[in-house]
C-alpha cells in the first residue's frame, strides 16, 4: 500500500489491538463482517473505522491514560453489536436507531463479562443527538464524535480505515490465526 493511501499510522493500530484484540478476535465480532451497514460497508468495517477515529481523537486531545483508552476502544468496538440481526429485530430504521444501543450494551456485557458504567453510558448514548440523552463521560463524547465522523466519511467513500488497514489490524490481533481467549480455544 502506498504511503498516501494510509490514513492511520501504525501506533493507532497497535493501540487498537492492545486494548481491543480480544474483542476483535471473538466469534461475536467476527460475525460483524457478514452484515451490511450504512449501505456501503459491513458493521465490522464501520466499527473498526469508528475505533480508529476514536483513537485519533484521543491522540489529538493528548489522552494517553490506559484506562481511558481501554474504555474508548471497548465502547467503540461494541457500540454497534446490537445492530447484528437488524432485519429480524427491528421493523424499521427509526426503531433500530433507538433500540440498538441497548442491545449493544447487552452484547458488550456478554462478550466481556464486565459492566463498566462509563462504557455502558458511552454505548447507550452514542446516537446523540438523534436520541436526546447526551453522554455523561468523556469516553461517550469521543465515541459519539468518532461515530458521526466515520459515518459521514463512509458515505463519501473515504472511510477512516481502508480495507488494507483493516486487514492489518485483524492480522495484528491474530484474527486469522487464533481464536479469542474468551472462547477457550
Amino acid at each position: 500500500m502506498k504511503k498516501k493511501d494510509r490514513q492511520i499510522d501504525s501506533s493507532i493500530k497497535e493501540i487498537i489491538v492492545k486494548y481491543g484484540g480480544d474483542i476483535i478476535c471473538s466469534s461475536d465480532f467476527r460475525k460483524t463482517f457478514e452484515q451490511t451497514h450504512h449501505k456501503c460497508m459491513t458493521v465490522g468495517d464501520h466499527t473498526l473505522s469508528v475505533t480508529a477515529m476514536a483513537v485519533m481523537l484521543c491522540k489529538g486531545m493528548n489522552i494517553n491514560d490506559d484506562t481511558m483508552l481501554r474504555n474508548v476502544i471497548t465502547a467503540s468496538l461494541c457500540h454497534d453489536l446490537g445492530i447484528m440481526g437488524r432485519n429480524e429485530k427491528f421493523n424499521n430504521n427509526a426503531r433500530c436507531y433507538v433500540s440498538h444501543p441497548k442491545d449493544s450494551v447487552k452484547a458488550y456485557k456478554t462478550l466481556t463479562g464486565k459492566e463498566d458504567k462509563r462504557i455502558v453510558n458511552s454505548i447507550n448514548c452514542h446516537m446523540f443527538p438523534i436520541k436526546p440523552l447526551p453522554p455523561k463521560y468523556k469516553e461517550g463524547w469521543i465515541l459519539t464524535m468518532a461515530d458521526k465522523i466515520s459515518a459521514v466519511r463512509e458515505r463519501l467513500g473515504k472511510p477512516p480505515v481502508s480495507r488494507e488497514e483493516r486487514n492489518e489490524i485483524l492480522a495484528m490481533a491474530g484474527y486469522n490465526n487464533q481464536k479469542s481467549n474468551r472462547e477457550g480455544k
